[in-house]
């Protein structure tokens, strides 16, 4: 015990340094990135669309129509990013925009026979990609993932709730 503690105080045990790498926000984070790389390359490559795009239209055809603002709570996209690839959307013809007759303030977006085709053919290509994720899982890891990412998401918004409280 004694050398032990020499051994501590002159310096020759050291901790195990702290790695970033190992964190589960770090390694989500960084699969998130590799996710949206893959995606930006992939889609502008072969649709001249990015990521971006492919997101705001995913959500439109998910519910047919929607608002700029609906847009950026669902996909968490900030306001200006979603306002350029609305624009951009548009400009190519992907989508159209509509007053909202319910509330004359808004325009909803609508997504184009264009738009609708070019959702389609990402989509084959994402879901290649999807497939590739699972196929890398055994059966009782691609059951488990859906509920282990939907407990840490309840984590997340109990920690940003206790956030909001302070």
């Amino acid at each position: 015990k004694e050398n032990k503690n020499a051994a501590y105080q002159s310096g020759k045990i050291m901790a195990k340094k702290f790695d970033i790498r190992d964190r589960l926000g770090y390694r989500v984070q960084n699969l998130a990135n590799k996710m949206a790389l893959w995606g930006s390359r992939t889609y502008n490559r072969e649709f001249n669309v990015g990521a971006q795009e492919w997101r705001v239209l995913s959500f439109l055809m998910r519910q047919s129509k929607g608002t700029a603002r609906e847009i950026c709570e669902f996909t968490l996209m900030d306001k200006g990013n979603v306002s350029r690839t609305v624009r951009r959307l548009i400009e190519d013809g992907c989508v159209k925009e509509q007053q909202d007759a319910e509330d004359k303030r808004s325009t909803l977006l609508i997504p184009t026979k264009v738009g609708v085709d070019l959702y389609r053919r990402i989509k084959k290509t994402s879901d290649k990609r999807e497939k590739s994720f699972m196929d890398a899982l055994t059966a009782a890891e691609r059951k488990a993932l859906p509920l282990i990412l939907t407990k840490l998401h309840l984590v997340m918004d109990d920690l940003l709730q206790d956030l909001e409280r302070r």
